[in-house]
């Protein structure tokens, strides 16, 4: 029997029974108190990389530039939908996706100063989005991973690791326009670039993590991650969305160059020309029709998209600004140092 039409048999013997329980079988395939008995082995006593790989393993993802790592445990809690028609009817139901990480941020001397563990699991299908912050980094986990820095952590290590006359240029969208979404609203953002002729690259700048109702996350918890909370009923608790603001970054030679940006291949882009300035630091800020904008009123949801293109160039971006964050890795790449 395929799984679909399993599906619909459970459905409807649900409908007819109406009542099932979601209940856990044998034990989760990885074991997420031991792993962050683990991390918290790193906090109790001054450690080096080495040290910390002696604990953890070998980390997911590392950048030496940035000294950041994150170590990641993915397993599976397989579960039995038990229906009451009326004696119970055991079936197979979906399997909850467990995922642990820890973060790990080493300062100038090559030991550990700062550590954060995390852990999330998801019975939809949906990503098991998580939201760490440790020191000048934040790492978010949904439908793909990001790693974020301060901007002037960025740019010092550029600074550090620049093989000659180089500029940055910071691509981000209209933060305006996501404050108007409101608290009920989300925006997404997205563009097709081109700098000078070089090859088309589909960047997405702006994409909602959501913590799903499953999570029962407090309005309390929500607001300490800086996402908008989404109260199921009057429970008290309910989904949280987070929009990451960190700005995408591009590395360019000194000189003038030509960015193009469009939603789609076969529409005419819009150019924008930057002048770059050796260890110069512009902003371009796209909004219009690169955001798509959704806001639920009375239990409706409205879609906002303009038709027009909305691109404004800010130069000379001054680096002492410690709520700008860029992009360092970014679904599968790091982006500096480039590959």
């Amino acid at each position: 029997m395929q799984h679909g039409q399993l599906s619909a048999i459970v459905v409807a013997v649900i409908l007819l029974a109406g009542c099932a329980v979601s209940t856990p079988v044998g034990r989760p395939s990885i074991d997420v108190e031991a792993a962050q008995a683990r991390a918290a082995e790193i906090d109790s006593r001054p450690m080096t990389r080495d040290g910390v790989h002696a604990v953890l393993g070998e980390p997911w993802l590392s950048s030496e530039a940035f000294g950041i790592e994150v170590y990641r445990l993915q397993g599976k809690q397989h579960n039995l939908l038990v229906i009451f028609a009326p004696y119970p009817v055991p079936l197979p139901d979906f399997s909850d996706k467990l995922e642990a990480y820890t973060l790990v941020v080493y300062g100038e001397d090559g030991q550990v100063s700062e550590r954060i563990f995390g852990f999330a699991s998801s019975s939809t299908g949906s990503p098991a989005t998580l939201i760490m912050r440790a020191g000048e980094f934040e790492f978010v986990h949904g439908f793909g991973d990001t790693i974020s820095v301060t901007l002037d952590r960025y740019l010092q290590v550029r600074a550090a690791r620049a093989a000659g006359p180089t500029c940055t240029v910071l691509l981000g969208c209209d933060e305006a326009r996501l404050a108007a979404a409101g608290d009920r609203g989300f925006c997404a953002c997205s563009t097709n670039l081109r700098v000078d002729d070089g090859e088309r690259q589909s960047l997405s700048l702006m994409a909602p993590a959501v913590i799903p109702y499953e999570r029962a996350m407090p309005a309390t918890e929500c607001a300490a991650t800086g996402g908008r909370f989404q109260p199921l009923g009057e429970t008290g608790v309910g989904s949280c969305i987070y929009t990451p603001r960190a700005l995408y970054p591009l590395t360019l030679t000194a000189g003038r160059h030509l960015l193009r940006f469009s939603m789609k291949r076969s529409e005419q882009a819009a150019p924008v020309e930057v002048a770059c300035e050796s260890e110069g630091v512009s902003r371009v800020t796209l909004g219009g029709k690169f955001m798509l904008c959704t806001r639920f009123e009375n239990e409706r949801m409205q879609v906002d998209r303009p038709k027009e293109s909305l691109i404004s160039l800010t130069q000379r971006v001054l680096p002492a600004q410690p709520d700008v964050r860029v992009l360092v890795f970014d679904h599968g790449a790091w982006l500096y140092p480039p590959p």
